[in-house]
């Protein structure tokens, strides 16, 4: 079972009406029962798109983190905000705040050797 930071969700859950800005990323195209390949090139466009927004917005003291929490309501959150839903995906669901510090730490990862292989599986 993948690592679910439950505390950390938990309190986004409670604080997000707190949130001054939601920043929900948005894909021309959709991957619904798309191949690997199509699917690939639609995440691939947006992925560093948004990464490079996160970074940007660190060095600027503002504090993101990428959810899907937009997924379960995509077709309602889409029909909200006006994107037209059959054309467009809604990517992602980026909470954008001020953070109340500096004193950041490297989240809880598995050990290299049970993701990292070389030459082989």
């Amino acid at each position: 079972m993948p690592f679910l930071p439950v505390s950390g969700f938990q309190h986004l859950y409670d604080n997000i009406h707190r949130m001054p800005a939601i920043v929900v990323p948005c894909v021309e195209g959709r991957t619904d029962g798309a191949s690997v390949l199509a699917q690939s090139m639609t995440w691939g466009s947006i992925l560093p798109a948004v990464w490079s927004f996160m970074l940007a917005a660190r060095a600027r003291g503002l504090g993101t983190v990428w959810t899907t929490a937009q997924g379960p309501l995509e077709r309602e959150m889409a029909q909200v905000l006006g994107v037209p839903y059959e054309e467009v995906m809604l990517a992602a669901f980026i909470p954008l705040a001020f953070t109340l510090g500096t004193d950041f730490q490297p989240a809880p990862r598995v050990p290299r050797s049970q993701v990292l292989h070389r030459d082989r599986w």
